[in-house]
């Protein structure tokens, strides 16, 4: 069985680049192949070993998410001609993006109903004593 080695230092340098290629939208994985970090493994155990880094880390990938955007608007923008098939996909994802935008004003209605749903109006009941008929 193998001895357990402690994990090789992460450079203040080394996080920074991390979270910078994190934020450009690159994986842990494709991070850890560059010639100057460490292995995956080792990047992962970093991030999870420490509240502030899986904060940061959590943050970079947040912000991955808008180079990401960016780089489907670019691509959404080669399209040209009548393609309709093109068109309509060019469509949908605008409508997509501005529903993670901006859910409250352009999500489907499908996310509503996930809401809790409103409390009935009261009900009164009233009872009428119904006439005697022997008077």
């Amino acid at each position: 069985m193998k001895a357990c080695t402690p994990d090789p230092p992460l450079s203040a340098a080394q996080w920074r680049l991390v979270l910078s290629l994190t934020e450009e939208g690159c994986s842990l994985r494709e991070i850890a192949e560059r010639p100057d970090m460490p292995g995956w493994h080792v990047l992962r155990r970093h991030v999870r070993g420490s509240g502030a880094r899986a904060a940061g880390f959590a943050r970079a990938r947040m912000l991955a998410a808008e180079a990401f955007e960016d780089r489907l608007i670019k691509e959404l923008e080669t399209i040209k001609g009548e393609d309709t098939a093109a068109m309509r996909l060019r469509i949908d994802t605008l409508k997509w993006l501005m529903a993670r935008r901006a859910p409250a004003r352009y999500g489907e209605k499908a996310e509503e109903s996930d809401a809790r749903p409103e409390r009935p109006a009261v009900v009164r009941r009233v009872i009428i004593d119904p006439p005697d008929p022997s008077s």
